[in-house]
């Protein structure tokens, strides 16, 4: 159980939460068949590169030792951005509750954000093709006096904003009818 997750069970109802999508990791693998492609045409086709560019084959440039450690260089690369990703998506948390949204992001600088529901304004969802492919996005949350968040990697974006504005629809029906209540009560005459 994540922190916000652990941290709102015990005190308030959680009503959504955001899962996020490992599809994000399209983007390095495709990043990985690049530079393996690249480098494997730079090796395949080394004498013919060399010939083309440099014009004279005393000199040889693409050695397999140099292609080697080419190949080592782009798969750390590739590793590390499959970590960093893997640690992104991992420190991303935004829970909903009866009253307020809770936004917890970062690993070794933590960021953490709660807007209460009746401040919400406007949601924002945003799918590129691939992302609507495999049904995942960013969204944003427009409140009155603070600045937006934004979270990405989101799975099913579009259902959790719509899920998102019901609840601020019901918090705010809530505190308009504590207002009412408030208001009402000031013209009740208070029996002795």
């Amino acid at each position: 159980m994540k922190t916000l997750e652990r941290r709102y069970s015990k005190t308030d109802r959680i009503i959504a939460k955001a899962y996020f999508s490992s599809a994000v990791y399209l983007r390095n693998l495709l990043v990985a068949v690049i530079l393996g492609g690249i480098i494997g045409v730079l090796w395949g086709f080394n004498a013919q590169i060399e010939k083309l560019v440099f014009k004279h084959e005393s000199v040889i440039w693409f050695t397999d030792d140099i292609m080697k450690w080419v190949l080592v260089g782009a798969a750390g690369f590739v590793l590390v951005g499959l970590i960093l990703r893997a640690i992104s998506i991992y420190a991303k948390e935004l829970i909903v509750t009866e009253d307020k949204l809770a936004v917890r992001k970062g690993f070794l600088s933590v960021v953490n954000d709660t807007i209460p529901l009746s401040k919400i304004v406007n949601i924002e969802t945003k799918q590129r093709l691939l992302q609507r492919l495999f049904n995942f996005g960013t969204i944003t949350v427009y409140s009155d006096g603070l600045l937006p968040i934004t979270v990405s990697g989101v799975k099913a974006v579009d259902r959790l904003s719509r899920r998102i504005l019901k609840q601020v629809d019901a918090a705010k029906r809530e505190a308009e009818g504590r207002r009412m209540q408030l208001q009402l009560a000031q013209f009740v005459p208070k029996h002795k």
